[in-house]
């Protein structure tokens, strides 16, 4: 046990590598006053480990969020090369110190919260009554002698760590944050950190209730807040009434599915009596077959009338929800509505602003006006000199039209010319290609004439060869 949790601290935790365990294993309550920085590292190393080592439920004990500290613990984490680790209470004392464990009787008999500043004497510490209760201040420690005092030490970082994962688990309907304690055990074991015992539910809810304002509950039922609310309501006899109705639904599903796996297993064992021909072994494996379709027929219709009922409850909480929303709605609104003051505060408001702005504009006609409030503008001036911008006007448009009709002209005698160039070019075409044709039709009839005077040279030619024959 105690090679097999070393080699899991050492595959598991960064800080426990190989190389740092003789310093881990090291007297480390001689080296805190030795060497204040080693030891501070060590300590958290070891808190560190232990924290993981218990929640992932490697310790040599059932809790997971519960630290038992004694001679067993010591034993587990016993390395083969090092020993047992020494002066590991001191390493306790510190995580106690710190606020990282908490002393078991401390922490249930505390009214106040572990946040509250009047726990701690300083930012990482817990209060002092709780010291004293774990026996910290003024009578020792848990280290003692190298060994380590019996006690119980409550993980802090566990209980935050399930705080944080069952309220992201419940639902946000008034039906859904009611439940039994069963089903809240069961609800915690659906968690990373897994099933807990009945004294860790125990320290679970506490801390929930009293530390994170989270949930409240009784020896029956637990009741985590809305979402929307700062604390938790108190639970009412129509919670205890869900939570019962809830835990039964549970109970008579769990139930069925077992009388369901009976009639399958008695229908089973009739068959292979009747081909082993034993009539009397299939006569009472029907017999019990039947009077378990019997009960699982009456927990069936059971079950469907609890289910109806809930439905209609979930409806009603529904309906309440909403109701105290309208409620809330309609004061917010009543209260708004009065610090206005009504329609005719809202008018008189209004004249009032309509008025100072008129005011404002008669103050801004006062402030435009010429200091001199004698003088007066010559109109006659104003006419010549609107008469001088008109002629102006009209002499710049007049000459605009003119530019644009030289360029229209220009553009014009542009087109004439190129269109005389290409009649040009044309005729000069057509000259060149008259001549052309003369003197191919000139060529064509000299070698018309040259072909006839071959033609009379070869026909003289044969002649005189034949005559030449017959002369011969």
């Amino acid at each position: 046990m105690s090679t097999d949790l070393v080699e899991w601290l050492v595959e598991h935790e960064p800080e426990f590598r190989k190389s740092r365990l003789p310093s881990l294993y090291s007297d480390l309550a001689q080296q805190k006053s030795a060497n204040a920085d080693g030891f501070a590292a060590n300590a958290s190393a070891w808190q560190a480990a232990l924290t993981r080592a218990s929640l992932a439920g490697q310790l040599p004990t059932e809790q997971k969020i519960i630290i038992q500290t004694s001679a067993r613990l010591l034993d587990a984490l016993r390395s083969p090369q090092y020993g047992r680790p020494t002066g590991l209470g001191a390493v306790f004392d510190s995580a106690v110190h710190s606020g990282r464990f908490v002393d078991l009787k401390g922490f249930n008999a505390a009214e106040q919260s572990i946040y509250q500043k009047s726990w701690i004497p300083s930012p990482w510490a817990i209060i002092r009554w709780s010291l004293r209760q774990a026996g910290l201040l003024g009578r020792g420690s848990y280290d003692q002698d190298g060994g380590l005092k019996q006690g119980q030490l409550v993980v802090v970082e566990g209980l935050e760590n399930l705080s944080s994962q069952l309220q992201s688990r419940v639902g946000p309907a008034v039906t859904d944050r009611i439940m039994s304690r069963e089903a809240f055990a069961q609800l915690v074991s659906e968690t990373e950190i897994g099933s807990l015992t009945t004294i860790e539910i125990e320290t679970l809810l506490r801390f929930l209730s009293r530390d994170k304002y989270a949930l409240t509950y009784d020896a029956h039922t637990v009741k985590f807040k809305a979402r929307s609310s700062e604390r938790p309501d108190l639970i009412t006899q129509e919670d205890s009434t869900i939570a019962s109705i809830k835990s039964l639904i549970a109970s008579l599903e769990v139930q069925i599915s077992a009388m369901t796996s009976r009639v399958a297993t008695l229908q089973n064992t009739a068959q292979a009596a009747v081909q082993s021909k034993n009539k009397h072994a299939a006569m009472s494996a029907l017999r019990s077959k039947k009077l378990a379709e019997r009960n699982l027929q009456q927990r069936a219709a059971t079950l469907n009338q609890l289910e109806e009922v809930y439905a209609r409850i979930e409806q009603a909480a529904d309906q309440v929800q909403v109701m105290q929303v309208m409620q809330s709605s309609a004061q917010a609104l009543k209260s708004l509505n009065s610090r206005v003051g009504g329609v005719e505060a809202v008018d008189e408001i209004m004249d009032d602003l309509r008025m100072q702005m008129g005011q404002v504009d008669k103050v801004g006609q006062v402030i435009s006006e010429p200091l001199d409030g004698k003088t007066v503008l010559d109109e006659g001036e104003l006419d010549d000199e609107f008469e001088a911008l008109e002629k102006e006007e009209l002499a710049r448009k007049e000459e605009l039209q003119a530019e644009g009709t030289r360029a229209k002209l220009a553009a014009l005698e542009s087109a004439e010319k190129a269109a005389k160039q290409k009649a040009s070019e044309a005729a000069d075409r057509q000259t060149q290609d008259d001549a052309l044709e003369a003197e191919l039709s000139s060529s064509s009839q000299k070698l018309e004439r040259m072909h006839l005077d071959d033609g009379q040279i070869h026909d003289e030619t044969q002649r005189k060869e034949g005559t030449q024959l017959l002369a011969e």
